[in-house]
C-alpha cells in the first residue's frame, strides 16, 4: 500500500500540469462548497463559528496549502497533520453520509454522485499528506485532536453541523463524526508520524529519492 501511495505522489508532484490541475480542483471545491453548500449557513451564523462550519471546503484548502508547501520545501509538520486529519475525517464522513442517504431514498442524483467521487479524492489527499507529514510533537498532536473534538461540540452541541437530508438522522451524523475523530486521534497519537527507515525517503522539496523523478515546472 505504501508503494502505491508513493507512486501516486510521485506522479502528482512530478509533473506541474497534474499538480496544478489537482490544486485547481481543490479551488473549485473550496469556492463551490463554501459559497453554494455552506454559504447560507455561514450568512446566518455568528462570525466566531465560521471556522467550524465549512468542513470539506476548508479541508480542501488545508490540503492545497500542505501540498504546495511540501512541493516547495516549506512543509510544516503540525499543519500537515491538521490538514490530513481534516481531509480524511470529512472525506470519510461525507462518504458515509451519502451512503446512508442512498440506502434510504434508493436513488442517486448526478450531483450527489459527483460529490461522492470528489470526497473520495479529498480522502485520498489526506492519506497522501498523512504518509509524509514529518515529525509532529506530542503537544501538537494533542492540539490537532482537540480542535476536531471541539468541532463535534460546535457542530452537534451548538447546532453548526453540516446540512443534513431527511434521510440521514442527526444521530448517524454525530456518531460517524465521533467514531472518525476517535479513530484518527488514536492513529495520530500512537502511530509514528515519520516514515520508518527502509521506506522511500523524501527530499526537502518533496522529491522521491528512492527513484529518479523529473519535475516539470
Amino acid at each position: 500500500m505504501l508503494r502505491l501511495i508513493d507512486w501516486v505522489y510521485r506522479i502528482i508532484n512530478g509533473y506541474a500540469l497534474i499538480f496544478w490541475a489537482c490544486m485547481a480542483a481543490n479551488a473549485v471545491g473550496v469556492i463551490w462548497g463554501g459559497w453554494i453548500w455552506y454559504g447560507p449557513q455561514l450568512a446566518s451564523s455568528p462570525w466566531w463559528a465560521w471556522f467550524f462550519i465549512p468542513d470539506c471546503p476548508a479541508a480542501a484548502l488545508y490540503a492545497s496549502i500542505a501540498l504546495i508547501t511540501m512541493r516547495y520545501g516549506r512543509s510544516m509538520p503540525w499543519f500537515n497533520a491538521f490538514a490530513a486529519f481534516a481531509c480524511i475525517k470529512y472525506g470519510l464522513w461525507t462518504l458515509a453520509f451519502w451512503s446512508r442517504h442512498w440506502a434510504e431514498v434508493r436513488a442517486v442524483e448526478p450531483l450527489e454522485l459527483m460529490l461522492f467521487v470528489a470526497h473520495i479524492g479529498l480522502t485520498a489527499e489526506g492519506i497522501l499528506i498523512a504518509t509524509r507529514m514529518g515529525r509532529v510533537s506530542f503537544p501538537a498532536r494533542l492540539g490537532v485532536i482537540a480542535v476536531f473534538a471541539l468541532s463535534i461540540v460546535m457542530d452537534y452541541g451548538l447546532g453548526f453541523h453540516p446540512p443534513l437530508t431527511y434521510a440521514v438522522p442527526m444521530e448517524f451524523a454525530l456518531w460517524t463524526a465521533i467514531v472518525l475523530t476517535t479513530a484518527l486521534g488514536a492513529a495520530l497519537l500512537f502511530l509514528p508520524t515519520e516514515r520508518r527507515e527502509g521506506h522511500a525517503a523524501w527530499g526537502a522539496r518533496g522529491d522521491y529519492t528512492g527513484a529518479t523523478v523529473r519535475r516539470i515546472g
